[in-house]
């Protein structure tokens, strides 16, 4: 047995990597100090920590996250990381929570179109789910001949194009748009990976003075995305044992809490991050929305694109 083995067996260095222990848990690797890893006690010691210390963290994300807005960013940047949960991780939990929530409400909902007039109303709703609505309604409710793909003329060099539109028309026809439909939904979660890098360039134009890097704006925008996936999380389960009443709805009073809420996170996060004046910060917001809306139809029209070649 050589040297390294025998302070691991009597518990002065870790047995996973040999750095000497100083307290608890090594310092070289973060290993527990406990004892044998076989003990029925050392297992459910490491569970019960895991849950408390998650716990622990989770709660006290998501109170700074949604009552003070851009504190999360400014603390994260700030150095305090390890009180918080990881920006990514906490995003990528949170929006499966969301868009779970929002197939299962649409699951015990099957009866429930939305009107064109509740589809424009729901500025509080995801844009991005709500334009998939749109284009649900639109497609579900409305069979052509297929015939007409065949008239399909679009001016253009690339001929491939007017081939893929017609295809696509045909598939169309069939059965509604159902199987496109059925993509184009499960590349929503994805086509946001791709908006929330894009708007953060855009803010990074925004704020080019004083400097500050990419990640900063990436990371304030996964905040800002994970606090209205929560808010509209709750909502929807809210809606679930009520099903769409309109005092719950996005029409209805919490509807309107929601949009209120968004607008007035989107404006308190950007004074909060970023310090610049009131007047300012008001010009910046609503260019933001500006480019929000654009880049936003921009990448849900790659991403229907997408969906109807994948289909």
């Amino acid at each position: 047995m050589t040297e390294d083995s025998t302070a691991a067996a009597d518990g002065t260095s870790c047995a996973n990597c040999g750095t000497r222990l100083v307290g608890p848990y090594c310092h070289g690797c973060g290993q527990p100090a406990h004892g044998s890893a076989r003990s029925l006690g050392a297992l459910f010691e490491d569970a019960w920590h895991t849950l408390t210390h998650l716990d622990a963290r989770l709660w006290r994300t998501l109170g700074l996250l949604l009552v003070r807005p851009g504190a999360l960013t400014v603390a994260f940047f700030g150095g305090r990381r390890a009180r918080y949960l990881p920006p990514f991780r906490l995003y990528l939990v949170v929006s499966l929570l969301f868009f779970a929530s929002a197939g299962l409400l649409a699951a015990i909902s099957p009866a429930h179109v939305p009107t064109a007039q509740e589809l424009a109303g729901t500025p509080d709703s995801d844009p991005a789910a709500a334009a998939a609505a749109a284009l649900t309604m639109k497609l579900g409710t409305h069979r052509f001949d297929p015939a007409l793909c065949s008239k399909i003329y679009i001016h253009s060099d690339v001929p491939r194009m007017e081939q893929f539109v017609r295809r696509t028309c045909e598939r169309a026809a069939v059965d509604g748009g159902a199987a496109i439909f059925r993509v184009l939904k499960s590349n929503i979660p994805r086509m946001m990976f791709v908006f929330l890098p894009l708007m953060a360039l855009v803010m990074r134009l925004a704020y080019w003075h004083p400097h500050r890097y990419y990640i900063e704006h990436l990371v304030f925008f996964l905040h800002t995305h994970t606090a209205f996936f929560l808010v509209l999380t709750v909502r929807n389960l809210l809606q679930l044992p009520v099903g769409h009443l309109p005092a719950v709805g996005s029409s209805g009073l919490v509807g309107i809490a929601v949009a209120l809420y968004a607008a007035w996170y989107v404006y308190r996060a950007m004074r909060n991050y970023y310090g610049q004046s009131r007047l300012l910060t008001r010009c910046k917001y609503v260019g933001l929305l500006l480019a929000y809306v654009i880049c936003l139809t921009l990448t849900f029209l790659g991403t229907v694109i997408l969906s109807a070649a994948e289909a």
